[in-house]
């Protein structure tokens, strides 16, 4: 890189910013609604820009409403009495409460723009729910405060006993569990007490050097945490949020995919089976997968699309990116999730809550 190419993020943001004044000079219907469309959503995962261009075109404003763990998300999507209209899940999520009618099917013919996406990734969703964005989990890590780039697994999962907490591991029970195991050269999917033993005694062992066991993004909101916190479990684009974090400055945090191999994640969209609002739900669906906004959306939250036509769109600089879109040795020693027995995620529920409660009485 020369002394006059702009940063990577930089150059990023560039990218993302003229695809946003590209996507302002298209005129929108002027149509209105009365309604609002509330979304169960990660935080800072879903594009003002694209936001705003909803809004534009339909006249209806969006609801977020946030979880930061898997967990947290299910729970909500359990009660009857929710009122989401969509939801962020993933196959395994959205298969089982689908099962339970909590979910409806999606109908394909009702979203016409999913031509774009090709079968692998419609099958990485299931029936009840269409691909949003995917990407790898990793490690965040602070470049000013680090002197290398993590390399293994080990160097999150087997601080030193000397060191200070320094790490923002994240509460979800599947992805927590993910590193250690893919460290141990086991399968995320297992069901072996065996195999969950040995990964739930690593971060148990790992556990004295944790901040906190909140999402890195929502945790560093707390001023006090910024000044510790020198690596985290982490999703790829999630340090350009981290960076963005009121308080850093510069651009200190990065994203690196252990050698070990990494977990391949697909994350979702679903439509709760008792919204009365599942017409303006299939409308967000197939606006959100127009190739235009999907590209949009991408290019500003730094998140691989799985909507073919949407990458092709995208700036050569972020296409090319491989923290975005990794090279073909990091897919081939990536592993995804699999259906697996309800006592196996019991299990891993079970590991996720002795680690926060033992955590938390320190």
């Amino acid at each position: 890189m020369n002394s006059t190419t702009p940063a990577l993020p930089q150059l990023r943001r560039l990218c993302a910013a003229a695809l946003v004044a590209a996507s302002l000079l298209i005129p929108a219907p002027a149509v209105r609604a009365a309604q609002t469309l509330t979304l169960l959503n990660w935080e800072e995962y879903l594009s003002e820009a694209v936001i705003e261009r909803w809004q534009a075109e339909t006249g209806v404003p969006i609801q977020q409403i946030y979880f930061d763990s898997g967990d947290k998300r299910d729970e909500v999507l359990a009660k009857p009495e929710h009122q989401i209209d969509l939801a962020l899940t993933e196959r395994i999520s959205s298969g089982r409460f689908g099962e339970r009618a909590l979910l409806d099917p999606i109908e394909d013919k009702k979203l016409p723009n999913l031509r774009h996406v090709s079968k692998r990734w419609r099958d990485s969703c299931g029936p009840y729910s269409i691909p949003y964005l995917w990407g790898t989990l990793g490690i965040a890590y602070r470049v000013d405060r680090l002197d290398h780039a993590p390399r293994s697994w080990a160097e999150l999962l087997k601080p030193a006993e000397s060191q200070a907490p320094h790490i923002i591991m994240m509460e979800d029970h599947e992805d927590v569990l993910a590193a250690p195991l893919i460290y141990q050269q086991h399968s995320i999917n297992t069901s072996s007490n065996d195999e969950l033993r040995a990964a739930f005694a690593m971060l148990q062992g790992q556990s004295s050097a944790v901040l906190t066991y909140e999402y890195a993004i929502t945790s560093l909101r707390d001023p006090r945490l910024i000044d510790q916190a020198d690596m985290a479990l982490a999703y790829s684009g999630d340090q350009l949020v981290l960076n963005e974090v009121e308080g850093i400055e510069g651009e200190p945090w990065r994203y690196v995919v252990p050698d070990e191999g990494t977990l391949l994640w697909v994350d979702c969209l679903s439509i709760p089976a008792n919204t009365p609002n599942k017409a303006l739900a299939y409308r967000f669906l197939n606006f959100i997968s127009d190739p235009e906004i999907a590209a949009l959306n991408a290019a500003q939250l730094a998140v691989a699309t799985p909507n073919a036509a949407a990458q092709a769109l995208l700036p050569e600089a972020i296409r090319q990116d491989p923290s975005i879109y990794p090279p073909e040795k990091v897919l081939e020693r990536s592993q995804v999730y699999e259906s697996r027995p309800l006592e196996a995620t019991q299990t891993r529920r079970r590991i996720i809550s002795a680690l926060i409660n033992a955590h938390d009485a320190r």
